[in-house]
């Protein structure tokens, strides 16, 4: 079986990084939100700096740095910054079509994701809470996500990426339009390739 270092290494090698396999892997994620409601999430990061947003300052990782994406999560943030699941939102006809740019590639192409039904590898309709925002205890833990476990897409170093995302009723086929108060946001959650100091300086 391959694991999530021999596949950020193969990459790695391909690619011709090959001081990559010096740095230090541990989990790590990104997040952001399309407050500018222009279907793509992650492509103006730079413009968002806070962390209620983003935590990242650009979409494209450092030199030596890299996600190994093995799950991608999405979520609903409301115009005062509070955090919601995807079907308390939406509804459960809903369902995110999603694909993964990396550079000028679709390495995930017209990837759904259901508010509530199957596949429950696409949709999980949980409804724990959770304070995620200030002074709220009614927010909803982010649960819509798919699972590439043992699998994964890696992001290597330099390269921009971004998310593009339309959502519609499954229903009807009607394209719903995200708003501000109902903007859409994205984690991508792996294992994250870190500048290791003692090889590095």
């Amino acid at each position: 079986m391959i694991t999530a270092q021999d596949k950020i290494l193969h990459v790695a090698n391909k690619l011709g990084l090959t001081s990559l396999k010096d740095m230090q892997a541990s989990t790590g994620a990104v997040y952001d939100v399309d407050t500018d409601l222009a279907g793509q999430i992650f492509s103006s990061a730079t413009r968002h700096q806070n962390p209620t947003v983003t935590n990242l300052t650009d979409n494209q990782f450092e030199v030596n740095e890299a996600l190994l994406v093995e799950n991608i999560a999405f979520y609903v943030r409301d115009a005062a910054g509070l955090t919601f699941n995807f079907q308390r939102v939406y509804g459960s006809n809903a369902v995110i079509v999603f694909d993964l740019i990396i550079g000028n590639k679709r390495v995930m192409k017209d990837t759904p994701i259901f508010a509530a039904g199957t596949p429950y590898t696409f949709a999980n309709v949980g409804t724990s809470t959770v304070a995620f925002g200030e002074g709220s205890t009614t927010a909803f833990i982010p649960r819509h996500q798919v699972y590439m476990e043992g699998v994964g897409v890696l992001i290597p170093p330099q390269v921009q990426w971004y998310v593009e995302y339309r959502v519609f009723n499954v229903v009807t086929g009607a394209i719903i339009v995200p708003t501000a108060a109902t903007a859409i946001g994205c984690y991508l959650f792996g294992t994250k390739v870190l500048l290791n100091f003692n090889t590095s300086i």
